[in-house]
């Protein structure tokens, strides 16, 4: 049988009359829940927190009675006038006694009883400060430590001192978490040692439980929790009576009769006004919504009742709506076009997802970012197009800029279509480089063919003048010459090797043979200069199909600026290993390094640090490797050494 919506109304009302109680009964049950859990969380807080404080006031009475030992030690005061003046000076400590070093008791003295019960033997010559727990004849407990006594760093003996652990729990316990709170101070079965008060001192054991039980010492529910030091020699027992727990329960039962009393008021409030005011409406816009669906949406809504009807309607209604955003929202995220949107206050609002793939960023990054953080300015709200335009979106890049107003009902916002054509300008910015340095190794070229003449011509008639002269000056100075031609014609030759093509042909060789070959060849050098040279390699004479000559020549311009490096003595380590496909020549000196500004220079030709160095070693070893397919890089550190690595890939043979 299907109701109509008032029988439906009539129903939900006689459900809602047992809500009240419903809820009344869950939030009564949670409450109590969670004041017994609360209670037992800051217990548990408390009584850690206690264990902590045992172990720091027994520290601190320890402490105190060795400090006033010193004192009384120098004012020159026998072991028996020690012993009382400590009794008399530190809290809850009443008696005491001094042993020889083999343990024997030698004096003792108590400020509660004529004759003090120690025993005449005590073995205290183990590291234990604490001796244990004892019980006077009143079943009192107490506890002993031990204080050893050194005169001009050798042991005299022990002095041993008793705690009175009533006095000392009064210290520990300075306030509780509430007045009905009751604290004791246990070993490890539960054996009572002291109380928060003197109201319980019958009761001597009591067992160790956690969370709503019987007290045996008050006999009534309580929360109770324990916790135990590192050691594990004391335990401190928290409990509060649940009834304690519970007193905030009644305010809420108050409240919830008040609540329910007008909760039913409101329910019959409510269902005057809906018999009377809301149904004749609702009637009238259940007509106008399924016409209107009727004749926008073609589709004729069928349901049982008013409220059936109209949920039918508005559901049609936002799944269309819902459709035309997803539509929306996927030209928006997924044109290739960067589309940036903001409000009239030039503020970021939205960024589509190509923005944010293509520059590694969040949404989270340029939301709220002003237009003026974007480019430096703000636009005016007119239509714009930037062939260029710099953009700061994590970096600095140029875009093409295209931007358009666009305005919706009252509201005006700003669209931003976003290009990227910082690639396009750095290709354009490479291409004149690559022009460049084109002509520029052809113009070295000729220079080096037009210097290289003249230069063999001076350096012969120096040669000839200096074997024909017998004149010492005369001699020296043309040596010069000949010394300073050398050097340019080195430079000439270098010129022309960055200038002209690769020669020679590929061949399967031993990495390790060229790397030996080429110690070898600079041992002398490095020898004269006091400089070690180390090899390691773990390619155990695998081949590689390469050029041979290149490497060497990369490999004798690195390992000869790593012996330049180390003045007056080091070691330059070469260490050779494959990597993946690659092969790596590691070389590492002990220098001075090179500076952290500089290192961006060193590949740069004419760059040198040398005091005679021509700096094209470095430009032409990066060229022969990166001709090769691989790559060289440096890391250094001024004061402790350079480190290069050069990489280079090639068939295995």
């Amino acid at each position: 049988m299907r109701l109509s919506l008032k029988g439906r109304i009539i129903v939900l009302l006689l459900i809602l009359t047992f809500i009240p109680v419903t809820l009344y009964l869950y939030h009564y049950t949670a409450m109590k829940r969670k004041l017994l859990q609360d209670r037992v969380n800051l217990h548990t807080l408390y009584a850690t927190s206690l264990v902590t404080k045992v172990e720091l006031f027994l520290e601190k009475v320890i402490s105190e009675a060795s400090s006033s030992l010193s004192l009384y030690r120098n004012l020159g005061f026998s072991e028996e006038e020690m012993i009382w003046r400590v009794t008399g000076h530190v809290r809850g400590v009443f008696e005491g006694a001094f042993y020889s070093p083999e343990g024997i008791l030698m004096a003792s003295v108590s400020r509660e009883r004529i004759d003090p019960d120690f025993d005449s033997f005590v073995d205290v010559r183990s590291d234990r400060r604490i001796l244990g727990i004892y019980r006077t004849e009143y079943e009192e407990p107490f506890l002993r430590f031990v204080i050893p006594e050194f005169e001009d760093g050798l042991l005299k003996g022990y002095f041993v001192f008793s705690l009175d652990l009533s006095l000392f729990w009064q210290s520990v316990v300075s306030s509780k978490p509430g007045p009905d709170v009751e604290v004791f101070l246990t070993d490890t079965e539960g054996n009572i040692l002291a109380f928060s008060d003197l109201r319980f001192p019958g009761v001597k054991r009591i067992p160790l439980r956690g969370g709503v039980y019987r007290s045996v010492i008050t006999g009534v529910d309580v929360v109770g929790v324990h916790a135990k030091s590192e050691n594990g020699e004391w335990v401190v027992v928290v409990e509060e009576p649940v009834t304690s727990v519970l007193a905030p329960m009644s305010e809420f039962q108050t409240k919830a009769v008040l609540a329910g009393s007008v909760f039913m008021t409101s329910a019959g409030i409510f269902a005057i006004l809906v018999f009377l005011r809301i149904f004749r409406p609702l009637e009238n816009l259940r007509n106008y919504i399924v016409s209107w669906e009727r004749e926008n949406m073609n589709r004729n809504v069928q349901a049982g009742d008013e409220v059936s009807e109209l949920s039918q309607a508005f559901e049609n209604l936002i799944r269309r709506l819902e459709e035309d955003r997803k539509l929306y929202s996927s030209l928006f995220e997924n044109t290739l076009d960067g589309i940036i949107v903001f409000n009239v206050e030039r503020r970021v609002i939205d960024v589509n997802r190509t923005i944010l793939e293509q520059y590694k960023l969040r949404k989270e990054d340029l939301l709220g970012k002003s237009m003026a953080d974007l480019i430096g300015e703000d636009l005016p709200l007119v239509s714009l197009f930037f062939a260029e335009k710099k953009v700061r979106l994590g970096e600095e890049i140029y875009c093409q800029l295209r931007q358009e107003i666009l305005r919706i009902e009252d509201s005006v916002y700003i669209l931003w279509r976003l290009k990227d054509v910082s690639q396009e300008k750095e290709l354009k910015i490479l291409l004149e480089q690559t022009a460049k340095l084109s002509l520029a190794g052809e113009i070295a070229c000729s220079v080096a063919h037009q210097i290289n003449n003249p230069l063999a011509s001076i350096m012969g008639y120096a040669e000839s003048i200096a074997l024909s002269t017998s004149e010492e000056e005369t001699r020296k100075k043309a040596e010069v010459i000949i010394r300073q031609a050398g050097k340019c014609a080195e430079t000439v030759k270098k010129l022309l090797e960055v200038g002209k093509p690769f020669e020679g042909k590929p061949d399967y060789v031993k990495p390790e043979d060229i790397t030996i070959e080429v110690i070898n060849m600079l041992h002398p050098k490095a020898k004269r200069r006091g400089v070690r040279i180390e090899f390691g390699s773990s390619l155990n004479g695998e081949k590689i199909f390469t050029f041979p000559w290149q490497i060497e020549q990369v490999l004798i311009n690195v390992v000869d600026n790593a012996i330049d490096a180390c003045e007056g003595g080091g070691v330059v380590k070469v260490d050779l290993r494959k990597e993946g496909s690659n092969i790596v020549w590691r070389v590492v000196d002990t220098g001075k390094g090179i500076p952290k500004e500089e290192i961006s220079k060193v590949f740069k030709p004419f760059y040198t640090t040398k005091r005679y160095g021509t700096g094209l070693g470095l430009p032409l070893a990066k060229r022969f490797v990166r001709n090769l397919g691989g790559d060289i890089r440096i890391h250094s550190e001024e004061g402790k050494g350079t480190t290069v690595e050069i990489m280079i890939s090639g068939g295995q043979g």
